[in-house]
């Protein structure tokens, strides 16, 4: 079954079908440490299809500076050449636009070109990504103000429309957040239904036909350690019904909380930890771990992006009240901070700045946001007083231990806080697999 996969981003959404048996043909991503560890990410499942992770293993060992990636990458490819055309084939670092207009972007029909260039005859099966969604987000259109009605990334849809109308997939999946929905009093959602239904397909956003607001996905439901509402549009020619993504969903033996999640990681006190390869793991004894902690570390030598922020004496101070109150279930409210240490005047826009992902508790939505400040994921370890590292992060939105983020810090912080999360992904894939190909009732055409 042959997928592209558009607006990429880290490749959280690919990695779960990639999982489930999906030949991903194509990436179209226009960040470019997202290309790269898409690229990385290739290498991965590449080299494991070979039995050869010794190989990945040693770049992992030998990559601590993201400025000398091609050198080190080198490795690899001096031994499987033909690895070297996959990747810069297969990732297309390029942005939908009008070149007319932004030199930067790439014409649809470039992009198509080049797709079809990797497919060699074949026909898609499944199309699948969400366009940047900043703008339809309830936090992002609050930020924009009136910018949102105009911001661009409102319309990216269209270049993902196009896509589908070209290459006909039988299905489609859209991901995205609740706010689209909304956005414009519900008028976004309304012209995407209307732009897909104008080239043949049925367009659902869940199982309530009648009622769209009510079809929110918890991503804690799909086997994810973490409270992350989103929308998957689930596009389909056939009259297919909208899948029962939760049957498919990894189920682990155990309370889904933040301990079980990233307790197994290593003590760090601000500034301390290795943005690369922090090391072999210092626990091995699996009967002290979690489930989902075994999970995480499967094919993996140790942890990487274990490197804690440095934060300022008054940060830390902050960060002790906040767990404090978090111990006691309740979250610091900025006019609750001490004069001295409060930097804005405006106390109420700031009142939810700091929440801490307190051990017991279900993990909270980490965001793109994280990558400029840490406030809003503060370590629950009052001994340790800092935010979250990018590996503790990443295990929150289940991204497994081996997964390796290119480029500094602060993409890489990215990266993980816009991803979908792989093990919610996986369910969608399974779902998909088994309801749409699998299934003899609902068995898709091989022809069209």
């Amino acid at each position: 079954m042959i997928v592209v996969d558009l607006f990429s981003g880290a490749g959280g959404l690919t990695e779960g079908f990639v999982r489930e048996g999906f030949e991903i043909v194509a990436h179209v991503e226009k960040e470019r440490w997202a290309c790269e560890t898409l690229k990385t990410r290739i290498c991965f499942h590449y080299l494991k299809s070979r039995n050869d992770l010794d190989l990945y293993y040693e770049y992992i060992r030998r990559s601590n500076d993201y400025k000398n990636i091609a050198q080190d990458r080198q490795i690899i490819f001096d031994k499987y050449p033909e690895l070297k055309e996959k990747v810069e084939s297969e990732v297309l670092n390029k942005t939908f636009g009008d070149p007319k207009e932004d030199p930067g972007a790439t014409a649809k029909e470039e992009i198509i070109r080049l797709i079809e260039k990797n497919l060699k005859g074949r026909k898609v099966d499944v199309i699948i990504g969400g366009p940047p969604c900043q703008a339809y987000s309830l936090i992002g259109r609050g930020r924009m103000g009136r910018a949102a009605r105009e911001d661009k990334r409102n319309f990216l849809f269209y270049y993902y429309r196009d896509v589908v109308e070209y290459f006909k997939p039988e299905v489609f999946i859209f991901e995205n957040v609740p706010g689209i929905l909304s956005a414009h009093n519900g008028r976004i959602f309304e012209v995407i239904r209307e732009e897909f239904d104008t080239i043949g397909y049925n367009i659902l956003s869940g199982v309530d036909e009648k009622d769209p607001r009510k079809n929110i996905v918890n991503a804690s439901d799909l086997g994810v350690y973490q409270n992350r509402k989103r929308v998957i549009l689930f596009g389909t020619r056939n009259n297919l019904k909208y899948p029962d993504f939760k049957k498919y969903a990894v189920k682990l033996n155990e309370v889904q909380s933040t301990r079980n999640a990233i307790s197994d990681l290593p003590f760090l006190q601000p500034g301390e930890g290795n943005d690369y390869f922090w090391g072999e793991y210092e626990n091995n004894d699996i009967k002290n771990l979690s489930e989902f902690q075994k999970l995480m570390r499967e094919d993996s030598i140790g942890i990487l992006h274990h490197m804690a922020r440095r934060h300022q004496d008054r940060d830390r101070r902050i960060y002790q009240r906040a767990i404090e109150k978090a111990k006691i279930g309740e979250q610091l409210k900025y006019k609750d901070i001490p004069e001295e240490d409060s930097t804005h005047r405006n106390k109420e826009d700031f009142e939810d700045r700091y929440k801490v992902h307190w051990w017991e508790d279900v993990p909270h939505t980490i965001v793109a946001h994280i990558g400029k400040d840490g406030h809003y994921n503060i370590h629950p370890d009052i001994n340790q007083l800092r935010s979250l590292t990018v590996r503790e992060a990443a295990r929150i939105q289940s991204f497994p231990d081996n997964y390796k983020f290119e480029g500094p810090r602060t993409w890489q912080y990215v990266q993980v806080g816009n991803a979908v999360p792989p093990l919610m992904s996986q369910a969608i894939a399974k779902a998909v697999k088994e309801e749409c190909f699998n299934n003899p009732k609902y068995r898709i055409r091989s022809e069209d």
